[in-house]
């Protein structure tokens, strides 16, 4: 004699195999977002690693100075009191107002662009302890050590990664 079946094991398997899709799509959802934020947090290091090498490409550069009378407002060298004042706006990264530093990061193809603003002469006295630079760099023989403030920037390989980071920098002359 033939039972009557009713299907329930059907149906019973198909909600578990649904219950199953829906578990799968949420955790590649999960895996995918958070390769996201792995690739977004290596392009913030990548392009702040790159704008610190264009402050030290800058300061290299002012190593190499013996005065200060290039720093006339153009190409990246600005006189004292007159460096740009949004550092955040596109047109401060062009040709004719920063510099292209001449390192980069390997395989990364992306060099920072960086200007240097003098600070004329350092003043230091014993009222200003958060002043003292004893100890960093040249200290012995004379002369009055010149400050710079060093702005760079660079982008990530996306391109939707900024960095600008200011550095001050001092050399005797």
């Amino acid at each position: 004699m033939l039972k009557k079946q009713s299907g329930a094991v059907l149906i019973i398997s198909l909600i578990i195999l649904i219950v199953l899709t829906v578990l799968v799509l949420s955790g590649t959802q999960s895996t995918l977002m958070q390769e996201k934020m792995t690739s977004s947090t290596r392009d913030s290091h990548i392009s702040l690693e790159i704008a610190e090498s264009g402050l030290k490409d800058a300061e290299d550069m002012i190593d190499t100075l013996v005065g200060v009378s290039t720093f006339n407002d153009l190409n990246g060298l600005y006189s004292v009191n007159n460096g740009p004042s949004d550092i955040f706006s596109d047109s401060v990264w062009t040709d004719s107002l920063s510099i292209a530093a001449t390192t980069e990061i390997t395989n990364a193809g992306i060099v920072s662009r960086y200007f240097v603003e003098d600070l004329g002469i350092l003043i230091f006295n014993d009222n200003l302890p958060e002043l003292n630079i004893t100890g960093y760099g040249e200290t012995t023989g004379g002369g009055d050590i010149r400050g710079f403030k060093i702005v760079s920037r660079s982008v990530g390989r996306d391109g939707n990664t900024e960095r600008i980071i200011v550095g001050y920098y001092g050399k005797r002359f």
